[in-house]
């Protein structure tokens, strides 16, 4: 019987290896003058870590090394072949991928949360079947931990990209945080596209947030739009206890669970004459 081999060290053509093909989607690489002090660096201690591949020669960690490397001339590079995770298919091979560029890369806050999201997705495909909504806070908690983030930050991130363009933008330069941006993603669409409008002509986001404070007509649409949610979350909770005839008793306290945290992380971005 054939031994399972999990992983080797060799030395391979930098002409054999190629990149994962979602890198350039996802993370592009650097620019020149990181390119160039990355590769000083390189001739000058050479490589600290080898770069980790599949068995087919994809990079999986160290794009941005390897193109060092070929800018310094070199053939051959030190690598770690990864056939245990090649073994358990191409979806962790994937989190593995998208793992490592959040972990090494100075990843700016947009791409961050791109990863999240699909690290979000990979985790809800290995899922399908199970018991839905308990099941996706869960994951959401394991990935926080895996990236050392708070289950807040993964919420905030997610509904990041649900909110216009012009929102992302100036979240990823800085002029808006995280969690200004997770709040925009509460208002109404109508709201939203306002908020965006309003932030591209120029308008300071402090004047912007200071007349959704007031309680201008956008801050109006997404009290009511946060009453109704709320109100309709904590009527789920006794229809879900009238389940447990039905339903095995332990899915309906992680259920009822679930709602409440769902509840507490509204509560979070509502506007106070939201929350009553």
């Amino acid at each position: 019987m054939a031994v399972e081999r999990k992983r080797t060290t060799a030395k391979w053509k930098l002409a054999k290896l190629k990149d994962h093909p979602r890198q350039a989607e996802m993370f592009g690489d650097v620019g020149d003058e990181e390119l160039e002090a990355l590769a000083e660096n390189m001739k000058k201690r050479g490589l600290r870590d080898p770069i980790e591949i599949m068995p087919d020669g994809t990079v999986i960690a160290g794009h941005q090394r390897v193109r060092a490397a070929k800018l310094l001339g070199w053939a051959e590079i030190d690598v770690v072949v990864l056939h245990d995770l090649a073994a358990l298919g191409p979806a962790a091979v994937e989190e593995r991928f998208v793992e490592d560029n959040f972990l090494r890369r100075q990843l700016g806050p947009l791409a961050k949360a791109k990863c999240i999201r699909r690290l979000m997705e990979l985790e809800e495909g290995k899922a399908i079947g199970s018991f839905g909504f308990t099941k996706k806070e869960e994951l959401k908690s394991r990935i926080a931990k895996r990236m050392g983030l708070s289950l807040r930050s993964v919420n905030r991130y997610l509904l990041l990209l649900e909110t216009p363009v012009a929102i992302q933008e100036a979240f990823d330069k800085g002029e808006i945080p995280l969690v200004t941006a997770g709040k925009v993603a509460l208002l109404t669409k109508l709201a939203q596209a306002d908020f965006a409008r309003r932030i591209a002509a120029g308008e300071k986001l402090v004047d912007v947030l200071a007349e959704h404070a007031k309680g201008g007509s956008a801050e109006s649409d997404v009290g009511k739009s946060f009453g109704r949610l709320l109100a309709t979350l904590r009527r789920e909770i006794p229809l879900v206890r009238g389940q447990r005839d039905r339903i095995h008793a332990g899915r309906v306290q992680k259920a009822e669970a679930s709602i409440r945290e769902a509840i507490v992380v509204l509560n979070e971005f509502a506007p106070v004459r939201a929350r009553s």
